[in-house]
């Protein structure tokens, strides 16, 4: 199990942030790596929405379910992915009130499974590139 941990800072107000990262047809936005999000169940910002995202990772591209797990507005949206593969993953957005708008904590769980798991110890520098671009990315979304 790899964790993994962002931060961004805004001067929208935590509603707002709460607002726009509850609604994951907005990923395409900021995640590099997803190509379309769409809700397949369920409804918008309630617990229980599940999406189809295509997301490409390296040269090929995949679908994958994503299922919002928390909604506590303003402060807290979780989720976790759906699909029996050999990497998981779940986390959480936490935003907080800061002096000049919001903090955005972003903690996100890697497991893998199977074979993949021999990979495990070599992927942490690529994860933390990875969590480096998607929070460069929400930082200028959420400016």
């Amino acid at each position: 199990m790899k964790k993994v941990q962002a931060k961004v800072s805004t001067a929208k107000s935590p509603q707002e942030v709460y607002d726009y990262l509850v609604d994951f047809e907005r990923h395409p936005e900021w995640r590099f790596d997803v190509l379309e999000s769409k809700l397949v169940e369920g409804e918008t910002g309630r617990v229980g929405a599940r999406y189809r995202q295509r997301v490409k990772q390296g040269r090929r591209e995949m679908e994958v379910g994503v299922e919002l797990t928390e909604a506590e507005p303003p402060r807290l949206v979780g989720f976790r992915t759906l699909d029996e593969g050999p990497v998981t993953a779940s986390g959480t957005y936490r935003i907080s009130p800061a002096a000049s708008g919001s903090e955005v904590t972003n903690d996100v769980v890697i497991e893998t499974h199977g074979v993949v798991r021999l990979f495990e110890p070599l992927m942490g520098p690529q994860l933390r590139k990875t969590a480096a671009r998607y929070e460069e990315a929400l930082r200028e979304r959420l400016a």
